[in-house]
């Protein structure tokens, strides 16, 4: 398969994800200022859910990117995957009360894991022969990162109140 026609549904899904929080942010960011209260809450939910989905996307896809296409597809793969909700971050930040520090590691975090998962997912498929055995691991690890992300995501997130 083309390398960019592999890359290409990590970067459709991207901007999935960026629309889907940015229709939710701007709708509920109206109905906020319609109640009268404060929209800066909804800017920094938007954030979280931002951290959370990608995190939870690059556990799921990345390993097993790193096991059939090799480190550097899947950590291409990877900031196909972050890098399109960008934008949508900085405006969200500009809208909160987060720190620029806390969003910069939280984006600083994701760009780290986009890296080292797919390098991790090569190391199995070399430490592993049959590439259906690694593959299988690969997901099962992803799919055990993902719902520890999911599991863990009060301690991480903004405060809100």
């Amino acid at each position: 398969m083309n390398p960019a026609l592999a890359r290409r549904p990590a970067a459709i899904g991207g901007l999935a994800l960026a629309a889907a929080a940015a229709l939710w942010w701007m709708g509920s960011s109206r109905l906020a200022l319609d109640d009268g209260s404060d929209a800066s809450h909804k800017a920094a939910g938007a954030l979280v859910a931002l951290w959370l989905v990608r995190g939870m996307a690059l556990a799921l896809l990345s390993l097993r990117a790193g096991v059939l296409r090799g480190w550097r597809a899947g950590a291409a793969q990877a900031l196909g995957l972050i890098a399109p909700s960008w934008p949508l971050v900085v405006l969200a930040w500009s809208a909160s009360t987060a720190a620029l520090t806390q969003v910069a590691l939280a984006e600083g975090l994701l760009l780290a894991a986009g890296i080292t998962l797919p390098l991790v997912g090569h190391g199995l498929r070399r430490l592993l022969r049959p590439a259906d055995l690694a593959e299988a691991l690969a997901t099962t690890l992803g799919v055990g990162l993902a719902a520890a992300l999911w599991y863990l995501r009060g301690p991480w997130s903004l405060p809100t109140g």
